[in-house]
């Protein structure tokens, strides 16, 4: 009772101080209102949009469970989940950081696996995608796609990493008979198991893309706000922050600004190295997580063990990104444009290039090749 008390003054204290930072700062909050929208009508929604859909599209109509029977001995093997999950991580890779948790709720709502399978499967199914990496940190940011690639592939073993780890980790628990405190989401979510007609998955998919991709425009323009209040030029965090730890104000607000929004922190962590620039990758910011948690509204997520994996998955980004500088491939690529960069540089998402478009191309392929001929047939039972 004390707690629920203590969080609920919390939050109204938080509140109050955001009142009255925004009413100290009203202008500078619409500016950043403004660019947040730019941001997300010129930049995210183009990018992620098609993606998002894909991702639900391939997961509603069956695609993924055909893909998924390709790949159930790998994923199985270290992952320790279905290999419908496996079809899911793989588009999550291609279709960057929401697609992963919107297929793993779309599998958890079908009952196609288990709630607890669904929360792992969205923890590891974490990557920005080549449209982000490549596009925006390689093209815009370092003038140099591998720059973007080495970060993309970094991202992607950080995933496998963690995936093995914890599959490794929970076999271990097993052995020893420990069991966690209560039996959290041991069983499939109670759902309809009738798989949609190729048109009604479609509508489906194209519903709930919009829905999450709007949520994800909302979660933007409000980290927007927040981080135009805190690096804002007479601030009060500023002053308090200058005044006690005795530090410079860039140095002071550029960790704090990169943890929070992934698009703004990238282009903040070019003054300090591509490695740092692979940590805010890897650990997407704060209004990537608060999208994912919005999405997987049925899988309900412990925040705090996602959040710790995600700190994790920034750290193995970063120490990979590290040692791809020291291989001679690498090397004669990224280490010159690293270099090369000069601060105060800005960046936005850059235009659909033919890689994206390539494989935006492969993932409408293997939404429609996968299916088998018997979804056309409505409301057919899947056994």
């Amino acid at each position: 009772m004390q707690k629920a008390l203590f969080k609920r003054r919390t939050a109204a204290v938080l509140c109050a101080a955001g009142f009255a930072v925004v009413l100290l700062h009203t202008e500078t909050a619409a500016e950043a209102v403004r660019q947040g929208l730019h941001l997300c009508g010129q930049s995210v929604l183009p990018a992620l949009f098609p993606m998002m859909f894909l991702a639900q599209y391939f997961v509603r109509s069956g695609g993924a469970e055909e893909a998924g029977q390709l790949l159930e001995c790998p994923t199985r093997t270290l992952l320790g989940l279905p290999g419908i999950c496996g079809a899911v991580l793989l588009t999550a890779l291609v279709g960057g950081f929401p697609a992963g948790a919107a297929g793993a709720e779309a599998l958890v709502r079908q009952g196609r696996i288990s709630r607890r399978q669904g929360e792992w499967l969205m923890t590891i199914a974490f990557c920005s995608g080549p449209g982000f990496t490549v596009g925006l940190i390689g093209a815009q940011l370092y003038h140099n796609k591998m720059t973007g690639l080495l970060i993309l592939t970094a991202q992607a073993f950080s995933c496998i990493i963690i995936g093995i780890a914890g599959h490794l980790l929970n076999g271990i628990t097993k052995k020893r008979g420990q069991r966690t405190k209560e039996a959290r989401g041991e069983h499939p979510f109670h759902a309809s198991s009738v798989t949609l007609s190729r048109s009604g998955a479609f509508v489906e998919a194209v519903s709930s893309a919009s829905s999450a991709v709007l949520a994800m425009c909302g979660f933007i323009v409000l980290f927007q706000v927040f981080n135009a209040m805190i690096t804002v030029e007479g601030a009060w965090l500023h002053r308090l922050l200058f005044r006690y730890m005795g530090r410079d104000y860039p140095d002071v607000t550029l960790p704090l600004s990169c943890l929070t929004e992934v698009t703004g922190g990238s282009v903040l962590s070019v003054r300090w190295g591509l490695p740092f620039t692979a940590f805010v990758v890897g650990f997407g910011g704060l209004s990537v997580h608060f999208q994912n948690f919005a999405i997987c509204e049925t899988i309900a997520p412990r925040k705090g063990f996602y959040l710790a994996v995600r700190l994790v998955q920034g750290c193995i980004c970063a120490a990979l990104t590290e040692a791809g500088l020291r291989l001679p491939f690498f090397a004669q690529y990224c280490v010159p444009a690293a270099a090369a960069v000069s601060e105060g540089l800005s960046a936005q998402f850059s235009d659909v290039s033919g890689t994206f478009g390539a494989l935006f191309l492969v993932m409408c392929l293997m939404s429609v090749l996968c299916l088998p001929d018997d979804l056309c047939n409505e409301g057919k039972m899947r056994q």
